[in-house]
C-alpha cells in the first residue's frame, strides 16, 4: 500500500506540477550586425505639414485668445498667448530672442517697447485684449542673439600669437645681455676691490717691517 501511494506521489509530482517548458529563444534579427546611427538632418514636422503661418494656430498646438506679434525692424513673429502669462515665455514660444541679465526686473537689458513704453520683458505678463487686437511688443533693433565661433581658431588670432611669441624671444634676449652687462661689471668691481685690500696689506706689512 505504501509502495502505491509512493508511486502515485512521484507521478504526480513529475506531470502535475513541473514547469512548462521553455520555447527555444528564437534567432534576433540582425544578430552579429553592427548598425550605424543615421546622423543626417530630418524634416521636422512643421517642414514635414506645413508650420503656423501655413496651418494656423491650432495646427500646430499653441493655445491661447490673445495673438501676440513680435516686432524687431522688418521681421515679425506671431504666436498666441494667454492671459497672464509671462511675456518671457511667449517670447520664447514664437522664436524671439531677447537678451536677459538679472531676471529680476532691475536691470533693464530685457527692455521692450509696448504702446509707446518701455517693459522689462522678465517681469511682464500679457494683460487683456479687445477682441481682435494683438498685443504687439517692439524690440530693439541691437537685441540681436551673439553669433558663436564657427573655429577654435582664426587666422588674426594665429598672427597675433606669432608676434607676442617674436616679442617674448626679443624681450628674453634683451633682459639676458642686460643680465650679462651687470654680472661682468659685478666681477670687475670684485676684482677692483680684491686688489686695493691685497695692496692695502702690503703697504701695512711693509710699514710693520720699517
Amino acid at each position: 500500500m505504501r509502495a502505491l501511494v509512493l508511486a502515485l506521489a512521484l507521478a504526480v509530482g513529475c506531470t502535475g506540477f513541473a514547469p512548462p517548458a521553455r520555447a527555444p529563444c528564437a534567432k534576433r534579427a540582425g544578430a552579429g550586425t553592427v548598425s550605424m546611427k543615421d546622423w543626417s538632418k530630418r524634416e521636422t514636422l512643421a517642414e514635414k505639414v506645413g508650420g503656423m503661418s501655413d496651418q494656423g494656430f491650432q495646427a500646430v498646438g499653441l493655445i491661447g485668445t490673445i495673438p501676440v506679434e513680435f516686432r524687431q525692424n522688418e521681421d515679425v513673429r506671431t504666436t498666441m498667448a494667454i492671459v497672464g502669462q509671462p511675456l518671457s515665455e511667449v517670447a520664447a514660444q514664437a522664436g524671439q530672442f531677447v537678451k536677459y541679465k538679472c531676471g529680476k526686473g532691475e536691470c533693464g537689458t530685457c527692455e521692450v517697447r509696448i504702446d509707446g513704453q518701455w517693459v522689462r520683458t522678465c517681469t511682464a505678463k500679457v494683460p487683456p485684449m479687445p477682441s481682435g487686437d494683438a498685443f504687439v511688443v517692439n524690440v530693439r533693433a541691437s537685441m540681436v542673439k551673439p553669433k558663436g565661433a564657427s573655429r577654435f581658431f582664426s587666422f588674426r588670432s594665429f598672427l597675433d600669437g606669432f608676434r607676442n611669441n617674436v616679442l617674448g624671444m626679443v624681450g628674453f634676449v634683451t633682459e639676458g645681455r642686460k643680465s650679462d652687462k651687470a654680472f661682468n661689471e659685478r666681477l670687475e668691481n670684485e676684482k677692483r676691490i680684491i686688489e686695493i685690500a691685497a695692496a692695502k696689506r702690503a703697504a701695512k706689512k711693509t710699514a710693520d717691517v720699517q
